[in-house]
């Protein structure tokens, strides 16, 4: 082979090596470019779900507090004062009586032992720490019971398994789906009766809020917008890391289902 074929040739061979090795290198930095820029929207995506999350808590936290405050207002004004009013004007009567009737005198004591027990209820609710002290379930069975003495609905809790512990920060935000649920279900479900279940399975706890209202057509409810508490229910729900589920039939009631993990 001639000298200049034969140099021809090795000159094809490190051209061909450099043009290979140009392409896998730009192939290389296009992976490494493709993914730090998939990474980076990953990163992104998570920093807003945190934020969007931390924005959630923080809502779910003073509504929980404005309904606190407007159901110790309520209760303020219907049971204590009430009690307090009916002591008063017994011991007016005993005042002007020239004899000390001593079964009233039991009656007035009663009546503002009940006024003193419900101000230390009221006084306990009023801490945040309340809800993050006790059960989920724990924290319902006292709204059942408040809403219960209203006579507007029935609410009853039931629980199945054994309890699980569930993190605060989602402990807030279901119970804050809870209340929204019950709210709905007075304000538009014409309903008697509400049943909540709380089921903790291995995983995760799972939360079936059921009422015997008229129900409604769910789809139909989302397209109009008039379906907002729903959405405001599953994006809380997404956000807490769970998801949600609804079932409804016009007059039939509806059921929510809420799947929360444990961690």
């Amino acid at each position: 082979m001639p000298a200049a074929d034969k140099y021809d040739e090795i000159l094809i061979v490190i051209l061909t090596g450099i043009i290979i090795f140009f392409v896998i290198t730009a192939m290389v930095v296009f992976i490494m470019l493709f993914y730090q820029k998939k990474k980076l929207k990953h990163r992104q995506t998570i920093d807003e779900m945190q934020k969007r999350f931390s924005e959630e808590l923080l809502k779910a936290q003073l509504e929980i507090q404005e309904e606190t405050f407007n159901r110790i207002s309520q209760e303020i004004h219907d049971n204590v004062g009430q009690v307090m009013s009916l002591a008063r004007v017994q011991i007016n009567i005993m005042t002007e009586s020239n004899d000390i009737q001593r079964e009233m005198l039991f009656h007035v004591k009663d009546n503002i032992k009940k006024a003193m027990t419900d101000l230390r209820d009221i006084a306990g609710s009023l801490s945040s720490q309340r809800i993050r002290a006790v059960s989920i379930h724990s924290s319902t069975m006292g709204e059942a019971e408040r809403i219960n003495k209203t006579g507007i609905i029935h609410v009853e809790v039931d629980v199945e398994g054994q309890e699980k512990k569930l993190k605060e920060e989602k402990k807030l935000i279901l119970f804050r789906i809870i209340q929204e649920s019950i709210q709905n279900i007075i304000k538009h479900a014409h309903a008697s009766e509400t049943m909540i279940l709380f089921r903790y399975d291995a995983h995760e706890l799972r939360t079936c809020i059921q009422d015997n209202g008229k129900g409604f057509n769910i789809e139909e409810a989302l397209i109009r917008g008039s379906g907002l508490g729903l959405s405001n229910i599953r994006t809380r729900a997404t956000l807490a890391g769970g998801s949600s589920h609804f079932e409804s039939t016009p007059d039939k009631g509806t059921t929510i289902i809420i799947n929360m993990p444990y961690e």
